[in-house]
C-alpha cells in the first residue's frame, strides 16, 4: 500500500478467479459511463435483463498468460480495475481503464497506470474513444509525465478511435 496525499492509500493488485465478479460489476459502471461518448461506432445497449454487455474478453484475463486483470483499492476500499494485455504485435495495451469518479482528482489513476507502466516494459499503445477528450487528456498528462520515448498521438480506425504510443 502507498500513501498518496495526506488521506488516500492506494494498493494495485493482480486480480484473481475469485475477483472476478468485481470486475464484471466494475465494468458495468465503466460502460454506463462510456456511453457518454457514444457515437457511431460504438454499441453500448442494455440488454434485457437491465445490464450491459460487457467485453467479452475478461475472462481471457483470467486464463491467458499475456493478460492481466487488476484492481486498485483506496484506502481499502474498490475504486477501479484495469485490463493490460500483451497483444499480437508484441505491444503492452491498456485495454480496459476505469476509476470511480470520487477517487479521479486524488491521483488514483495516475497512480494505476504508473504502477501498470513500471511493471511491464517496452511498447505501449493505450486507445480511447474519439469523444472521450477527458480520457484523452488524463493519458496524455499522464503519459508525458512517465519515463518514455518515442511517444505519439494521434487519429486511428478511419478516425474513429485516438491512440497514443510510447516506450518505456
Amino acid at each position: 500500500m502507498e500513501k498518496v496525499g495526506e488521506y488516500m492509500n492506494f494498493e494495485l493488485f493482480e486480480a484473481e478467479e475469485k475477483d472476478k465478479i468485481i470486475i464484471y460489476n466494475l465494468a458495468q459502471l465503466y460502460t454506463y459511463e462510456l456511453t457518454f461518448y457514444e457515437d457511431e461506432t460504438t454499441n453500448f445497449e442494455l440488454q434485457e435483463n437491465g445490464t450491459f454487455k460487457v467485453n467479452k474478453y475478461i475472462d481471457l484475463y483470467f486464463s491467458e498468460n499475456n493478460r492481466h486483470p487488476y484492481i486498485l483499492k483506496c484506502n481499502n476500499k474498490v475504486a477501479g480495475f484495469a485490463l493490460e494485455r500483451y497483444n499480437e504485435n508484441e505491444i503492452n495495451e491498456i485495454a480496459e481503464f476505469f476509476v470511480l469518479n470520487r477517487y479521479r482528482k486524488n491521483g488514483a489513476g495516475s497512480f494505476m497506470a504508473n504502477k501498470i507502466f513500471k511493471q511491464y516494459k517496452g511498447k505501449w499503445k493505450i486507445v480511447t474513444l474519439l469523444k472521450n477528450k477527458r480520457a484523452q487528456e488524463f493519458w496524455r498528462n499522464v503519459i508525458k509525465n512517465a519515463d518514455n520515448k518515442n511517444y505519439k498521438e494521434g487519429l486511428i480506425k478511419d478516425n474513429t478511435r485516438y491512440e497514443f504510443y510510447f516506450e518505456n
